[in-house]
C-alpha cells in the first residue's frame, strides 16, 4: 500500500484514530492524505433547505485548513520518532462526505481510506444514519474502521472472516489481503463461519484450496479455521472476544449477512466485546 486516506471529523473521538493512520502508515511506508469534507447542508438534518451564506463557508473552509494542520503537527509529535516518517498531505472538500473521501481517493490513489467507528456498536447499530454505513455502501477501495480509544500495536494476526457464500469476491479480497500479511509478516487466518447443515466435505476442499493459494504468493503463515456458529454475525463476535486477532477483514456483499446488519435486520447489539479494527472489502470493487 502507497498511499492511506484517513477522514477525520476533529472530533474528540478522533484523536486515536489519526495517531493510529499515522502510525499505520509509517508501518507501511505509506503517504498519509488526511482529509476533511465541510459538510453540505443537507447532511446535516437540522439545517433544513436554507443556503448558507458565502462567509460561513469561508470561516468553515479557513477553520478546515487550520484545524488540518494542527493535526499534521500533533502525528508528526506522536509518532514514532524512529520509524519511517511518511509524507502527509491535509486535503478538504466541499458535500457529502462519500463523494469527498472518494473524489480525494481516487485523486491520490489511495489505497486504503481509514475512519473511526464507536466502539460500543461494533457490527451492531452504530453504522444507521452515520458516515460509516454511508462510506461502507460506497468506498471505492478498502475501508478500515478503527474503534473509539483503540491504540495502534503491531499487526501480528489478521483473520479473515466470511461464511463464503460468495466465493469470487472472497477470493478476490483474500489475493488482496495476502500481500498485507506478507509485507507485514503477519499471520492470515482465513475462517469459515460454518453452519450446522453445511457440506463437511466440501469445506475440507476448501481449507486445502484457500492454503494452497494463499502459500502460492509466498506467504506460509496461513491457517484455515472452521468457526460453528448459526449466525454469521455471532461467529465474527466470537472471533474478535476469543481470537487474538489484530485485525479482522470482511467482503460486504450487497446481499449478505453484513449487509444485512448494514440495513438493520441484526439490531441487537453485540455487547461485552472488545472489538479489532474492521477492513471492509466492497464487492462492488470487482465489479468494476
Amino acid at each position: 500500500m502507497k498511499t492511506l486516506l484517513y477522514a477525520t471529523d476533529f472530533s474528540p473521538s478522533s484523536a486515536n484514530v489519526a495517531i493510529y493512520a499515522y502510525r499505520l502508515a509509517q508501518t507501511l511506508k505509506a503517504k498519509l492524505c488526511i482529509c476533511h469534507t465541510l459538510n453540505v447542508p443537507a447532511e446535516t438534518p437540522q439545517s433544513g433547505t436554507v443556503a448558507w451564506p458565502q462567509e460561513v463557508y469561508d470561516h468553515m473552509d479557513r477553520d478546515s485548513k487550520t484545524e488540518l494542520i494542527k493535526l499534521k503537527h500533533k502525528l508528526i509529535a506522536a509518532g514514532n520518532p524512529d520509524a519511517y516518517a511518511p509524507e502527509i498531505v491535509c486535503v478538504q472538500g466541499v458535500g457529502l462526505v462519500t463523494d469527498v473521501v472518494n473524489a480525494e481517493a481516487i485523486r491520490h490513489k489511495a489505497d486504503l481510506i481509514i475512519m473511526g467507528m464507536h466502539i460500543n456498536d461494533w457490527l451492531g447499530t452504530w453504522f444507521v444514519g452515520d458516515h460509516s454505513r454511508k462510506m461502507i455502501e460506497a468506498a471505492n477501495c478498502p475501508l478500515l474502521l478503527i474503534p473509539t480509544g483503540s491504540a495502534f500495536h503491531s499487526i501480528k494476526r489478521i483473520a479473515f472472516g466470511s461464511d463464503f457464500k460468495h466465493p469470487e469476491n472472497e477470493l478476490n479480497a483474500i489475493n488482496q489481503l495476502v500481500k498485507l500479511a506478507k509485507y507485514l509478516d503477519a499471520e492470515l487466518i482465513l475462517t469459515h463461519i460454518q453452519k450446522s447443515k453445511d457440506d463437511t466435505a466440501g469445506i475440507t476442499v476448501m481449507k486445502e484450496l484457500l492454503t494452497d493459494m494463499v502459500r502460492s504468493h509466498g506467504h506460509q503463515q496461513v491457517s484455515v479455521k472452521i468457526v460453528k456458529s448459526e449466525h454469521v454475525a455471532g461467529g465474527l463476535t466470537w472471533m474478535a472476544r476469543n481470537a487474538h486477532i489484530d485485525l479482522l477483514a470482511i467482503v460486504h456483499n450487497r446481499h449478505s449477512f453484513f449487509g444485512d446488519l448494514l440495513h438493520g435486520s441484526h439490531t441487537q447489539r453485540l455487547a461485552g466485546q472488545t472489538p479489532v479494527p474492521l477492513l471492509v472489502f466492497n464487492s462492488h470493487q470487482y465489479e468494476q
